[in-house]
């Protein structure tokens, strides 16, 4: 009796450890909102582009080039209190608002993108769960609802991971792929439909199984072939209506949802911007970025030479109030520009690195979590009901 107590205790010690997770490093579908309009977002840095190391690698390298022009000119100008700092502020200014232009559309576009993968794994969920209670409110034997809805959910693992192993180098490809095998492998076969007996995973598969389904190209989209010939053989069996009947439709109208889902997602992510339009636009922030400092260098390597070789306090002073406001506008712009560069790409590749939650990801592992909870939770009330018996469309032997 108290192990079947601890057994109908694993769904509220799943939610635990999901509420454990989620008090970890924020993901961008999980946060409050009302930070936005505090000056916490002054410091609150977590899970955005601004701890991102390629930032501020880069900025490091605009800076370096802002130096060595600066002493260039330090030591190759004679008279620098004769040349006008305002004409070299004028060189970068044309390409500001081309560059403007390009990453507004560029992040438009990815945020689409984004938006659109994220419907079509949640369209996938949904279909999930309104499978389970379909299959439960006709009484369809545990066994081989619990079959179906395994099935399903291991569908929903495949596509994430075939996501992150597309973006994988090719020589990592073939080791992830069977890590993610081995790690969905049941440790007991026997009771792998049975998911008071399978722990905390619902996602568990058969050795035979995989073997089968590693040979699928698409094996997300492979496995609803099983599921769906398995429903017509619970209609064929008599567990659910039989096939001319509406309700058979409607369960096949619910496959057809998922595999549509699981379709929107993979032509999300497999149709990317033009390679010539982003490689444009990468290549023209950063010779814009490249011309800002290097402008910056000049105007610092002018204005050192003035402090050291001219001794006029007016010119001083100019030359300090030039120095400072081309500080703040050279090295702002540039850094807005690249930073806004690094959202995009974060945004345009939400599966780029497995098991991290990095700028731009997409948090598909904690919604399997709460989509087998959920699942579970249905699968312990349809055995606790109130005060009436189980309904079944065929009499249980």
């Amino acid at each position: 009796m108290a192990a079947e107590q601890d057994v109908e205790q694993q769904p509220l010690l799943a939610k635990e450890e999901e509420e454990n997770e989620e008090q970890g490093e924020p993901d961008p579908m999980s946060y409050d909102a009302r930070t936005l309009v505090s000056f916490e977002v002054l410091w609150g840095f977590a899970g955005t582009v601004w701890l991102k190391g390629s930032l501020w690698s880069a900025m490091a390298k605009y800076v370096a080039v802002s130096i060595a022009v600066a002493l260039f000119v330090f030591f190759a100008v004679a008279a620098p209190e004769d040349i006008k700092i305002e004409k070299f502020q004028q060189i970068s200014q044309f390409l500001k608002v081309i560059v403007g232009f390009l990453l507004g559309f560029f992040l438009s576009s990815a945020t689409a993108r984004w938006y659109k993968c994220t419907d079509g794994f949640l369209a996938l969920f949904d279909a999930i769960r309104a499978m389970h209670m379909q299959l439960n409110c006709l009484g369809v034997p545990t066994e081989r609802t619990n079959m179906v809805i395994r099935y399903a959910v291991i569908s929903a693992h495949c596509l994430n991971n075939d996501l992150y192993r597309n973006a994988l180098p090719p020589k990592m490809k073939a080791d992830f792929e069977n890590a993610q095998w081995v790690k969905m492998l049941a440790p007991n076969e026997d009771v792998i439909n049975n998911f008071d007996k399978t722990g905390s995973r619902i996602a568990q598969i058969t050795r035979k199984e995989m073997e089968c389904l590693d040979k699928m190209t698409v094996p997300c989209q492979s496995l609803w072939v099983w599921i769906t010939s398995l429903i017509t053989r619970m209609s064929q069996d008599g567990d659910i209506p039989p096939m001319p009947t509406p309700t058979y439709g409607r369960i096949m109208m619910i496959a057809e949802k998922a595999v549509d889902g699981m379709r929107t997602v993979l032509a999300s992510v497999a149709v990317q911007p033009p390679w010539v339009y982003v490689q444009m636009l990468a290549m023209l922030v950063t010779v814009n970025n490249l011309l800002t400092m290097a402008c910056f260098g000049v105007t610092l390597g002018i204005s050192a030479g003035v402090f050291a070789k001219v001794s006029d306090p007016g010119q001083i002073s100019k030359t300090m109030q030039d120095l400072s406001v081309t500080f703040v506008i050279s090295i702002l712009g540039p850094f807005l520009y690249q930073a806004l560069l690094e959202v995009g790409v974060c945004i345009a590749q939400p599966f780029a690195e497995f098991g991290k939650a990095t700028p731009g990801s997409i948090p598909i592992d904690k919604c399997l979590n709460k989509l087998e909870l959920d699942l579970r939770d249905a699968d312990h009330l349809t055995r606790q009901l109130p005060c009436w018996e189980q309904p079944y469309f065929k009499q249980p032997k």
